[in-house]
């Protein structure tokens, strides 16, 4: 065999096994291919809601508690409703702010006398003068989504009130609010 020959027959063998060798290599490479399927998924976000709704005796969709031809010693007391129309639990609250007031109109008037106070039994609510009422307002409890409770206002003009209180007006806008838990 000539030696062109030979060379050429070698060479066409080391060329065969380098193919082999480059097959079997690329067998034994684990593939990286593969099947997938994806789907969509529906997210739906909602927030809760906190809804305060409020009557009196008439049902009115408003509170208006009128304390009318009072006299020294006289308790009186007129109910409310609040209803948690919301969807998670709130506590109520009935702010000691009086907003919108009408002030006596005789300086001589000692808010002292007339005490002041809500609660959820009358006759067992404390009564603050209405020059010292309490800060934080009454907390009245916590009411539950599509709970409801009545609720008391008690005024009490004290004994000690003279005639200076002849024929005086005293009001205002107490809010009530409903503070999630």
């Amino acid at each position: 065999m000539s030696s062109k020959k030979r060379t050429n027959s070698i060479i066409g063998s080391i060329i065969g096994v380098g193919v082999v060798g480059v097959v079997a290599a690329t067998m034994m490479i684990p593939s990286t291919a593969a099947f997938t399927d994806t789907k969509p998924a529906r997210v739906d976000i909602s927030t809760a809601t906190l809804t305060l709704g409020v009557s009196d005796a008439d049902n009115s969709g408003t509170i208006d508690l009128d304390f009318n031809n009072l006299k020294p010693g006289d308790l009186k007391t007129q109910s409310f409703n609040v209803r948690n129309d919301g969807t998670i639990a709130g506590t109520v609250n009935v702010g000691s702010n009086f907003t919108d007031s009408i002030s006596p109109s005789n300086p001589a008037v000692t808010y002292q006398n007339l005490r002041v106070g809500a609660g959820a039994a009358s006759g067992s609510i404390a009564l603050s003068a209405s020059n010292a009422l309490p800060a934080g307002g009454w907390d009245l409890g916590v009411l539950q989504p599509g709970e409801q409770k009545t609720f008391f206002f008690d005024v009490k003009l004290g004994a000690g009130a003279g005639n200076e209180w002849k024929g005086q007006t005293f009001g205002g806008n107490l809010p009530v609010t409903l503070t999630q838990q």
